[in-house]
């Protein structure tokens, strides 16, 4: 009886191992440009998101989209090993802003999160 109830533990155990492991090896953002929750004093050029992990620049989609609707960018692509930038070629007036991203890893799971920054430029008298 002890013997059958210390391997399912054991199995349970490994079980929920596999499972943590698995889960913790999707790409991951680890900055990003402007930072989340930012206020900035005037619009930034771009967006760009540092990954754990390399993405596949293929599959990242960037979108920002502001009071005025969406915002224009140019193409995603790699700044270095890790990191994904898009130009933003519209203009940004002040208000506050969501980034969308998808993007995938080395294990093909496609992965998907946002983060927001506002604009708010100071003017001169």
């Amino acid at each position: 009886m002890k013997t059958k109830m210390a391997l399912r533990f054991v199995s349970v155990a490994l079980v929920t191992l596999a499972l943590s492991l698995v889960a913790g090896a999707h790409t991951k953002v680890e900055k990003t440009t402007p930072a989340d929750g930012a206020t900035l004093a005037a619009a930034p050029a771009s967006v760009e998101l540092v990954f754990n992990e390399k993405p596949d620049v293929k599959l990242t989609r960037i979108t920002v989209t502001g009071p005025s609707g969406k915002v224009k960018l140019g193409p995603a692509h790699s700044m270095s090993e890790k990191s994904v930038m898009a130009a933003i070629t519209g203009p940004l007036p002040d208000g506050k802003y969501a980034v969308a991203w998808q993007t995938s890893g080395d294990d093909g799971h496609v992965v998907k999160g946002a983060f927001s920054f506002s604009v708010k430029q100071t003017t001169t008298k």
